[in-house]
């Protein structure tokens, strides 16, 4: 299978085993006790989950279309977004490669 099928990701078992501690990390974000710790100490609790310096800076710097890159997930990655406050349309926009304005103006909203 192709890893891009319309210019889409596709989440195969390769990528997912490189962005494994991401994902993870990214996982426990459902709980709110992880989520307060998280969003007290984002590196600090990346590093204790097992993440690496890039997974680090790519969450540091909201770098989602560089995240989905590195093999994360789509559906842990708005976990990521709804521990920082980014919505799914900033994320989309962001991996499409467009400011959130620019995807409604093509919208016609």
């Amino acid at each position: 299978m192709d890893d891009v099928i319309s210019g889409a990701y596709v989440f195969t078992g390769e990528r997912s085993s490189k962005s494994y501690r991401l994902n993870k990390m990214a996982n426990t974000l459902s709980v709110p006790e992880n989520r307060a710790r998280f969003q007290a100490d984002e590196p600090g609790y990346m590093r204790g989950m097992g993440c690496s310096d890039l997974e680090i800076d790519l969450v540091r710097d909201r770098d989602w279309k560089g995240m989905m890159d590195h093999g994360a997930s789509i559906y842990l990655l708005l976990k990521i977004g709804a521990a920082t406050g980014v919505s799914l349309p900033e994320i989309g926009t962001h991996t499409g490669g467009m400011t959130v304005a620019e995807f409604h103006a093509r919208k016609g909203h």
